[in-house]
Parts: C-alpha cells; sequence; structure tokens
C-alpha cells in the first residue's frame, strides 16, 4: 500500500456537517459465504457500514458527510479496496476482489483516472531515479537523467492538467498529498500554490486537510520563505538577533560539541567563512549543547570565529524548535533581505554556493 495510506491524521467531527445517506450494493463471486464487510473511513478507525455476504452479495449503508475516500475491508480474506465515495448510491460487481467495476460513486472516476494515468508516470519518475543514483558510469547517469527530467515534466505536467480539470475533486488533494509524499524535492511552495488552487468538495476530504497543516509545518524555514526572527544569548550572555544582521548573508548553522559528524563538518564553514567574510557574508552558529564548558571548548578547539548562540538545551534549544529542527548538522542560508536561499549544504556545496552568489554579485 502506497505510504501516504499510513499518514492520514485523525480528524475532528463537526457537529454542524450535514451528514447525508449513502447505499452501497456489492456481488463478487469469488467472495465466500457469510465472509465480513466493512466499511471504513480512510483512517481506518472510524466503521461506517458492516454486512455479511450471502450468495456472493452485500449491502452496506449508513450516513457520511463529504465525499472522501473509504474502506471496504473483507477483515478474513486480509483483503481491501478504496473506494471515493459521499452519499451516493454505490454499486460494486465482479468475478474477484481483483477485477471489479464500481458504479454510482462519480469522484471514484477520478480515483480510477488518477491510478490509470498519473500514478504510472510518478512509478516511471522512481524508476529512472533509481537507475540514475545505481549508474556506474558517468554516460549511464547522463543518460538517465535525460530520462529522468522527461518523464518528471511529464508527471508535473499531467498534475496540473489534472487540477485545471478536477479542483473541485477530492481526488485532487489525495494527488497533491500523494506528488509530495513520493517528490525528495518536497517543494512546499509548489505544493501551496497548487492546494490554493482546490475548491468545494476537494477541501472537504481530509487529504486536503492534512495537507493544509504540512504546509503550515513545512514552510518554516522552507526555501522561498522569509526567515524566522529569533534572540538568544551568546557565549557572553549578551543577546543576539538574527534580524541584527540584516544586509548580509547568514549561514545558520545548527550544530553541538558532542554531535561527531558536527564537528567533521566544521572545517567546511570555517573555509567558507574566512573566504568570505569580508564580501558580507557571516555566519551565526545555534548550538545544542547543554554544558557550557564543553561548547565553548570546542569553539575554541575548532576556531569557529564567528557569533555563537545557545540556551543550552540541546534540542530543545528554542531557536531549533522554531525552525523544527530534530537532527544536526544543519544549515540554513539567508540572504540579506532576510529570505532564505539553501538549506544544508554540506561538504564543497556550501563553497559552490557562495561562490555562485558571490560572482554573480560582482
Amino acid at each position: 500500500m502506497l505510504k501516504w495510506m499510513f499518514i492520514v491524521l485523525c480528524l475532528p467531527l463537526f457537529a454542524q456537517s450535514q451528514k447525508k445517506a449513502f447505499l452501497l450494493t456489492g456481488n463478487i463471486k469469488s467472495v465466500p459465504e457469510n465472509t465480513q464487510v466493512v466499511l471504513l473511513g480512510f483512517n481506518g478507525t472510524d466503521t461506517l457500514a458492516v454486512s455479511t455476504v450471502k450468495q456472493g452479495s452485500f449491502t452496506l449503508s449508513g450516513m457520511v458527510d463529504n465525499i472522501d475516500a473509504r474502506i471496504i475491508l473483507f477483515p478474513s480474506l486480509q483483503r481491501r479496496m478504496v473506494v471515493f465515495m459521499g452519499s451516493d448510491t454505490v454499486n460494486i460487481t465482479g468475478s474477484s476482489e481483483n477485477d471489479i467495476s464500481i458504479t454510482g460513486a462519480p469522484a471514484n472516476l477520478d480515483y480510477e483516472d488518477f491510478l490509470y494515468y498519473i500514478k504510472p508516470i510518478n512509478d516511471y519518475v522512481g524508476f529512472y531515479r533509481n537507475q540514475m543514483m545505481s549508474a556506474t558510469t558517468q554516460g549511464l547517469r547522463d543518460s538517465a537523467i535525460i530520462e529522468l527530467n522527461t518523464v518528471y515534466n511529464l508527471y508535473q505536467n499531467a498534475i496540473d492538467r489534472f487540477l485545471d480539470r478536477k479542483k473541485n475533486s477530492p481526488v485532487a488533494a489525495l494527488l497533491l498529498a500523494y506528488s509530495y509524499d513520493t517528490d525528495p524535492n518536497r517543494d512546499v511552495l509548489l505544493l501551496e500554490k497548487r492546494y490554493n488552487q482546490l475548491t468545494g468538495a476537494a477541501l472537504q476530504s481530509q487529504f486536503a486537510k492534512n495537507l493544509s497543516d504540512v504546509i503550515k509545518e513545512d514552510k518554516v524555514g522552507a526555501v522561498g520563505t522569509q526567515s524566522l526572527d529569533f534572540t538568544q544569548t551568546d557565549t557572553a550572555g549578551k543577546p543576539v538577533t538574527l534580524s541584527q544582521f540584516k544586509g548580509k548573508y547568514v549561514l545558520i548553522d545548527f550544530w553541538a560539541s558532542w554531535c561527531r559528524p558536527c564537528r567533521m563538518e566544521n572545517p567546511n564553514v570555517v573555509a567558507a567563512f574566512n573566504k568570505y567574510k569580508t564580501k558580507n557574508f557571516t555566519v551565526l552558529g545555534v548550538s545544542l549543547d547543554s554544558e557550557k564548558p564543553n561548547w565553548l571548548q570546542a569553539i575554541h578547539s575548532d576556531n569557529l570565529a564567528w557569533t555563537q548562540i545557545s540556551d543550552l538545551k540541546q534540542f530543545n534549544n528554542a531557536v531549533a524548535e522554531m525552525y523544527h529542527i530534530k537532527e544536526i548538522p544543519q544549515n540554513i542560508l539567508v540572504d540579506p533581505t532576510g529570505k532564505i536561499v539553501a538549506r544544508n549544504l554540506r561538504g564543497d556545496a556550501l563553497m559552490q554556493k557562495l561562490d555562485e552568489i558571490f560572482a554573480s554579485s560582482n
């Protein structure tokens, strides 16, 4: 089952929602007599209806307040199927659970379009991405990159075309959740732009509600957004504020004396600082230490000649919590206007990015 099927959050029920009746009838010849059938909400916990198969047939009825994904579950067979439905009269027929036809649920036709046209393109994206990563020669890698770029553009265009036609469909919200969850780029600003196109029933689905939360969460510290200002004390106990560096490129560097990967990365940060400290660039270290002597010793040992701040609360550091930092090392590059222009520049990538920035500013 797809990853996004497991990340759906439990949703609140709203007293003012207007529930309407649905009726789902089915006839699947391969299902044994007296097999239990359960209709669940897509979070897998809300039971909407229960029935028993008699001569291959079953009937499920109840009340729902929106059009959304539901699960038809055969517990004893350990089989399930997804149907997008609301207050519809749905009919399911087939010779087996793997060969069925669903009618009477217009939104489910959109879901079938998604499965037939769009998901396979993303499967190709994944295939060529794996080809690129496992290539043993530069030629094979270049060939895989060409294929990947081609199919990735086709995939993005397919998403936009679906949204243009189906912005009112709950399946459009599912598509956005699926595309974001499976894309390593996770461009939250693109997700937000697409989410803002959704209308009507699409916004009432659980996928849309979860997306709203994801956008709020992932926009914090995202490339292309404005940095969040903060104040914390330096090694001498003096308050330091991010905005006081406005007008400079600032690398907010999250690290700690006890973090071996951080200490291994420090020479790269030192080299970048020394090269560009006179070119409108600085570093602001945010330490996730708990012991001040260890913090100060690491600053001295690693020759970290830039401003360092900490509240000595490790991962409960207020700045780390503000930026949702769950592991280190991490860094955020902020431009002179306070806009975030890059994240997690490790090794040569930091120097390359700064070379690019300052070469273009000359």
